[in-house]
């Protein structure tokens, strides 16, 4: 478990799994929609016989990929709000260190 605890990751690795989860989530999220709404139109369209042809299979295959894209998201946004947390840590230590200094 502590290798998904990323609060213990170094900070250009945690850097780069935002990276690689921002590029994923795109790349999974280019056509998911037009594709969801193409496949949800053809079910429409011809009922029964797109059924028999697969369509609910693709429907879930999107389903997945729907799921990997939040997934995705969701990493990112993690890893986002660890490297703020950083961030304002270190620039509150930076601050105090200042006022410090000064007196």
């Amino acid at each position: 478990m502590a290798l998904l605890n990323i609060t213990r990751w170094p900070t250009i690795m945690i850097f780069l799994f935002a990276g690689i989860a921002a590029a994923t989530f795109a790349f999974v999220t280019v056509n998911l929609f037009s594709q969801a709404m193409a496949s949800l139109d053809f079910l429409k369209t011809f009922g029964w016989e797109a059924i028999r042809h697969g369509a609910l299979r693709q429907v879930a295959e999107l389903a997945v990929w729907g799921t990997l894209s939040l997934s995705c998201w969701l990493s990112f946004k993690v890893c986002e709000h660890v490297l703020e947390d950083r961030y304002l840590e270190w620039a509150h230590g930076l601050r105090t260190s200042r006022r410090d200094s000064d007196r």
